[in-house]
């Protein structure tokens, strides 16, 4: 994690004394050993002993995978239409496939299409995200210091992370999400301005494209999740893990959930509340 600019450097010394009382296994570099370790040009970076990295694809299919093992069922082409909250308690829900579907309590995890079911729009934002994934390079062994996950701190932001076959994933750049149409319009633009500012960061490397995309991504006003119910839909609980770190607030979210299923208290319920 680096600073991007003289003026961020600040910042990264108040986030090291805070990650290390959380446990976290974390360095101080200064500008020199940034450059011998990973041949980038930054003032100053905080570099975590501990990270990690997984296929979206792969484990999304091994959850469902699991899911199914423990006797659930998976429809992974069915559409939801309506949200009904009998008098008698319970959900029912309606397909488009002509389905009616009765449970005894619903979870909402749609991502950021989640707002369509929330009374306040206005609890989060939403951004255009834009990415490219390189050819693989020919050189045997890591690109850069145990091929660490790279992440800058200036606002919009950079990040970089290898591949299994020794590709080079960057992205960032993003814009205020306004439709589909705006945020593909900007594509090719934001494309060559990620190539641009991959080559000034790591000029050595010289990066093919290969695939583009971009994509859209909530956020809240500081930066949490919401996790539980509002009293306008009973019986459903909602999963919200907006920001960067989705994967850790679905874990966080899976734990709370199931505590309220369960009739347990839990610590961290009121930090991720609608009502905080």
């Amino acid at each position: 994690f680096f600073a991007s600019s003289r003026r961020d450097v600040k910042m990264l010394k108040k986030e090291l004394p805070l990650r290390k009382q959380m446990g976290s296994e974390i360095a101080w570099l200064e500008k020199k050993e940034i450059a011998e370790k990973f041949h980038l040009e930054a003032p100053a970076a905080l570099l975590s002993g501990l990270a990690a990295q997984v296929d979206a694809f792969q484990l999304t299919h091994a959850l469902l995978q699991k899911i199914k093992e423990l006797g659930g069922k998976v429809f992974d082409t069915t559409t939801v239409s309506s949200i009904e909250h009998p008098k008698e308690g319970g959900i029912r829900l309606q397909t488009e496939e002509g389905f009616t579907i009765n449970a005894r309590k619903l979870v909402m995890a749609a991502g950021y299409e989640s707002q369509n079911y929330l009374p306040d729009k206005k609890i989060i934002k939403l951004n255009s995200t834009y990415a490219l994934i390189s050819k693989p390079f020919p050189e045997n062994g890591d690109l850069w210091q145990r091929n660490s996950l790279i992440w800058e701190t200036a606002h919009p932001y950079l990040y970089l992370r290898t591949t299994a076959d020794n590709r080079i994933l960057v992205g960032g750049k993003d814009e205020p999400f306004y439709n589909p149409a705006k945020r593909d319009a900007l594509l090719e633009r934001k494309r060559e301005k990620i190539e641009k500012e991959f080559k000034k960061l790591m000029p050595h490397l010289s990066l093919t494209t290969d695939f583009y995309w971009a994509g859209t991504f909530a956020e809240t006003k500081d930066g949490l999740p919401y996790i539980g119910q509002i009293k306008q839909m009973p019986d459903t609980y909602f999963a919200l893990g907006f920001g960067g770190n989705g994967i850790t607030f679905s874990v966080i979210s899976a734990e709370i959930i199931r505590d309220n299923f369960l009739g347990k208290p839990n610590a961290d319920e009121k930090i991720f509340s609608f009502n905080r």
